[in-house]
């Protein structure tokens, strides 16, 4: 499940810990992971080939079927909107 306006349509590497993201909203934007890749399982990705390497499958930037995060969250840190409104409004969709 996914809400409307958070299916990533591209994700960018573009250097160090950096990703340009685009949403099918319209949203978009550039995030910085510098401060995740220090951390947990995410420490693996300090390689940055092995960061830019990235892809998306509409739901979630990942590195791997193990390494990924959720369309929900970079969604929310981009737009500045709550996630906790999405479910309140029901503007989810199936795909």
């Amino acid at each position: 499940m996914y809400f409307r306006g958070m299916k990533i349509v591209s994700v960018i590497s573009t250097g160090g810990y950096t990703l340009q993201i685009v949403f099918e909203d319209g949203i978009k934007g550039r995030v910085d992971l510098s401060d995740l890749v220090k951390t947990g399982v995410f420490t693996v990705l300090k390689d940055e080939q092995r960061f830019a390497a990235v892809s998306t499958n509409g739901y979630s930037i990942a590195w791997s079927d193990e390494l990924e995060i959720d369309a929900a969250t970079i969604y929310s840190e981009l737009s500045g909107k709550d996630p906790a409104t999405y479910f309140s409004k029901g503007t989810y969709a199936t795909n």
